[in-house]
């Protein structure tokens, strides 16, 4: 059927997380929720922002580690620029487009091919992927019992690891590209030699195993920042919620909102957290007023200092990239 393609072009699908964050604030108490979010310790609030400062920085560099191997050079200070500039891009456009920025801003400024480029930046958005399943994990390993709690880290381990090895294996990709080739023009594009797939698995299999511990590193070090970051927001609303249970609610509240139902998030992010921290006694108003204030962090936060980081070196966007 040729309108298969139907769900793609509904931009109201996206709405389905501001409809759910809608109805949780019709069901919660709204004015106990405006109340625990203004008795927020500010000090701690400005400290979580400030923070986007150098957890963005670590993830800028693991991006720019990435490169390397691809024979891309970019320097430390552009590549922090444009890291930041893409989150404020990100903010304003559906989809994942400030992703894509990143990957503009190579190709303008490198001069290499866009395949490459946007190669670059998937890599990149591998290892937060990874670190998030992994974290992910851990929160439904928490929440199992019996049998069923060996599921939740052995299916994670297996979304890790089984198409990594599937993609970066010579005999697998060879009959997946072969299959590919069969579906007519989209698969012999998606699979030529000079696609951003086969660009994104010549960077992979070119990472050494010091690139790869490094690229390991500064992601733990982004992350312990990043949930660093969050558990202060917890205890600038006085929850009584740990290190640890903290780290897992947002995560599994990052994690949903790579479904394309939602705005930035919202509303997927904040069911998801609501009901983990509801698992650990924490009111729902005061979960959700958490929940809102990591989105006023992140997301408001970090997209004013995207917005100067874009002010300083923006990229055209009118310029028409290479076909991939």
């Amino acid at each position: 059927m040729n309108d298969l393609p139907w769900l793609q072009k509904i931009p109201w699908l996206r709405l389905i997380g501001v409809l759910l964050l809608v109805i949780l604030l019709w069901r919660l108490d709204a004015a106990a929720i405006v109340g625990i979010m203004r008795t927020a310790n500010l000090y701690l609030l400005a400290v979580a922002i400030i923070l986007n400062l150098p957890m963005v920085l670590l993830k800028s560099l693991r991006w720019q580690a990435l490169m390397v191997p691809q024979q891309i050079r970019y320097s430390a200070g552009r590549a922090y620029l444009a890291y930041f500039g893409s989150i404020f891009i990100g903010f304003l456009t559906p989809g994942r487009l400030g992703e894509f920025v990143k990957a503009v801003h190579i190709k303008q400024d490198c001069g290499v091919p866009i395949g490459r480029a946007i190669s670059s930046v998937l890599a990149d958005r591998l290892f937060d992927l990874f670190a998030l399943l992994l974290v992910g994990g851990a929160a439904l390993f928490s929440l199992t019992v019996g049998s069923v709690k060996l599921a939740a880290p052995v299916g994670m381990a297996a979304l890790l690891i089984i198409p990594l090895v599937l993609f970066l294996n010579d005999a697998s990709f060879a009959f997946f590209q072969q299959a590919a080739f069969k579906l007519g023009t989209f698969g012999k594009k998606l699979f030529a030699e000079d696609s951003w797939l086969l660009e994104l698995r010549r960077g992979l299999r070119q990472l050494t195993w010091l690139w790869l511990c490094g690229a390991i590193m500064l992601t733990g070090l982004a992350y312990l920042t990043f949930f660093g970051q969050c558990y202060l927001l917890a205890m600038s609303l006085n929850l009584t919620a740990d290190f640890l249970t903290v780290s897992y609610a947002v995560a599994l509240g990052s994690l949903v909102t790579l479904l394309p139902i939602s705005i930035s998030g919202l509303g997927t992010r904040e069911a998801a957290i609501v009901f983990y921290l509801g698992t650990a006694g924490i009111a729902a108003e005061a979960a959700l007023g958490f929940s809102l204030s990591v989105f006023l962090t992140f997301y408001i936060g970090g997209g004013l200092i995207g917005a100067i980081a874009w002010w300083v070196k923006p990229v055209s966007l009118n310029k028409a990239p290479d076909s991939v």
